[in-house]
């Protein structure tokens, strides 16, 4: 960014600003298009590592993080699976960036925006995607003029997967396999195990043994007996190291089975934007 960009930056900043209560601010726009300008101007105006929020009428949100006009993770998406920053190409990356943006642009009104300090410090090498290139895939994808009135459910994909069945913590299992260090799926009553790969895989690093998951198993009905009154299943469990480095661990019990997937700490996002998708396809 130039200098004198960030001059003009600070100046529409300055002249913009104003004293408000709450914490999240509404972005202006009757149309799309015009949301989505703001959410883009929001990103370009972000320059310290900053969590945003970007929440429609209806619950739907995207959550991202950004620093220097860049987003460097995504947290949360409206219809899907946020974009995995390790493994997927950069201009892939942009592309799917700028449809994000475009979705939570097209939720129903009115958009409200959150700007919340980071779940973790900023790895050297997050590097990002820039505001540019994000701006740029807006720009192929067709907004409508008017403001979006009804709203298509999305349609929750069916588990390719010939072991699952369609309990939850089966499709936990299955589809935290893009994130997922290791995984293994147990029963909830004497947590034998049903399923294990990757580094849980037998004979790999993470295997875990029998009498640890039965120990496990009985927890986790302890827990169930005295939450009974106050929480019902499913139930998501995570587990991070102290300092939010490392490998961490998330655990999804629907009463019947339970999933443990291992993943890396930075990854606690993909989990809790599948343990959205999953808490609504029960809905």
């Amino acid at each position: 960014m130039m200098d004198t960009d960030i001059l003009d930056l600070l100046g529409d900043i300055g002249r913009s600003a104003v004293a408000r209560l709450d914490p999240a601010v509404t972005l202006p726009g009757d149309t799309a298009i015009e949301r989505r300008e703001k959410v883009l101007q929001a990103i370009r105006g972000t320059v310290l590592p900053r969590r945003l929020e970007f929440t429609a009428a209806n619950g739907d949100c995207l959550a991202i993080e950004v620093n220097s006009s860049r987003v460097t993770d995504v947290f949360r998406v409206r219809f899907g699976v946020a974009p995995d920053f390790e493994t997927d190409q950069r201009e892939e990356l942009a592309t799917q960036l700028g449809q994000l943006v475009s979705d939570i642009a097209m939720a129903p009104t009115p958009l409200s925006m959150m700007s919340l300090r980071p779940d973790n410090a900023l790895e050297a090498d997050d590097v990002g995607i820039t505001f540019s290139e994000i701006a740029k895939a807006c720009t192929s994808i067709e907004l409508l003029a008017e403001p979006v009135v009804s709203i298509v459910p999305d349609i929750a994909e069916p588990v390719a997967d010939d072991d699952a069945s369609d309990s939850l913590a089966s499709q936990f299992y299955v589809e935290a396999e893009r994130f997922a260090l290791g995984r293994v799926q147990s029963g909830a009553g004497n947590g034998a195990v049903k399923r294990a790969d990757g580094d849980c895989a037998k004979d790999q690093p993470l295997h875990v043994d029998q009498a640890l998951l039965e120990k496990f198993a009985r927890d986790l009905a302890g827990w169930d007996a005295d939450a009974a009154d106050v929480l019902a299943h499913p139930q998501l469990i995570v587990m991070r190291p102290s300092g939010g480095k490392g490998a961490s661990l998330a655990v999804l019990n629907d009463g019947d089975d339970f999933s443990v997937v291992v993943h890396e700490a930075r990854k606690l996002g993909a989990v809790v934007n599948l343990w959205t998708s999953l808490a609504g396809r029960t809905e």
